[in-house]
């Protein structure tokens, strides 16, 4: 979508972080020119004024004879909720009690740093450190929260862990950012000196919010004091004296820094370490899928 609006004005206030809101009806675009858009987009007869102030019905009607009938979905989906059913958010419903089969072991508790490839396009080649705390949890077994200290801001999202065969899993979550990073990583031996796996998400500085996935590796720094920890993150160039830097802030010997750093740089950057889906390659499939025939 965001393509296709870009292609018909180069200069358009389409904003893909904000068009869902718009769609939910809470928020409106503060961009009068949008709607200009949508109606030159759209083939419209009218201008983008008359778009921003017409009804759904106005708007259907005028759309209806150059698309063809909406469809009915909304109406058919809410037809098939009893009307004694209440469908809660997701984060309102209440996670399943653990239990001895996917409760992680305890030995994972503490604070980690987190490193991966920076998803941000802005700052593809560069590293992100992050900090990754995983603490007990009584109704979840364990909880984790993630942090990330970016350039406009500390992004913090949480979430429950849970073990399924090696490894373990969680979804964490910034309700009020509308941002989330799952996780799944492999279950290492007493003491969990380290955490390895894959997360995937979408960068808070990516407008298309594209998904995107990477591996990460998490180091144990319980010595680390909270704060100096989170002085620790942030982008950094991926070099090896760099990140040697930020390693030996966790406690890492000097002795093992180097050869760990450059290990830690092969698994990051070996093939696969980072994958997304850009919109150079979805617009394609898009305009031809809408292009396709339609049979009934």
């Amino acid at each position: 979508m965001y393509a296709r609006f870009k292609a018909l004005n180069p200069q358009t206030g389409y904003d893909p972080q904000r068009a869902y809101k718009w769609l939910q009806g809470r928020s409106s675009p503060r961009d009068a020119g949008i709607y200009e858009d949508i109606a030159r987009l759209l083939d419209l007869p009218v201008t983008g004024e008359a778009v921003r102030n017409c009804s759904f019905a106005e708007f259907r009607a005028m759309i209806e004879p150059r698309r063809g009938a909406l469809a009915e979905e909304l109406g058919q989906a809410t037809a098939l909720v009893p009307a004694s059913r209440t469908i809660q958010p997701a984060s309102l419903i209440p996670a399943p009690a653990p239990s001895s089969t996917t409760r992680p072991p305890a030995y994972l508790a503490g604070r980690y740093l987190a490193i991966s490839q920076a998803w941000a396009p802005s700052r593809r080649g560069w590293l992100l450190v992050g900090i990754l705390t995983i603490t007990p949890d009584t109704g979840t077994g364990m909880a984790m929260r993630y942090e990330e200290n970016l350039p406009d801001g500390l992004l913090v999202m949480t979430g429950a862990l849970q073990r399924i065969g090696r490894n373990v899993l969680a979804l964490a979550i910034n309700a009020e950012d509308e941002m989330f990073i799952s996780f799944s990583l492999q279950i290492p031996p007493a003491p969990a000196l380290a955490l390895f796996g894959i997360f995937n998400g979408a960068a808070s500085h990516d407008l298309d919010m594209r998904p995107t996935a990477s591996r990460i590796l998490c180091l144990r720094a319980d010595p680390v004091a909270p704060k100096a920890l989170m002085g620790l993150s942030r982008y950094i160039p991926d070099e090896p004296e760099i990140l040697c830097q930020t390693l030996l802030a966790i406690g890492i010997s000097g002795s093992r820094v180097v050869q760990l750093s450059e290990k830690l740089r092969d698994y990051l950057n070996a093939d696969g370490g980072l994958i997304d889906t850009p919109l150079s390659l979805i617009a394609p499939l898009i305009e031809k899928l809408y292009d396709m025939p339609r049979t009934e």
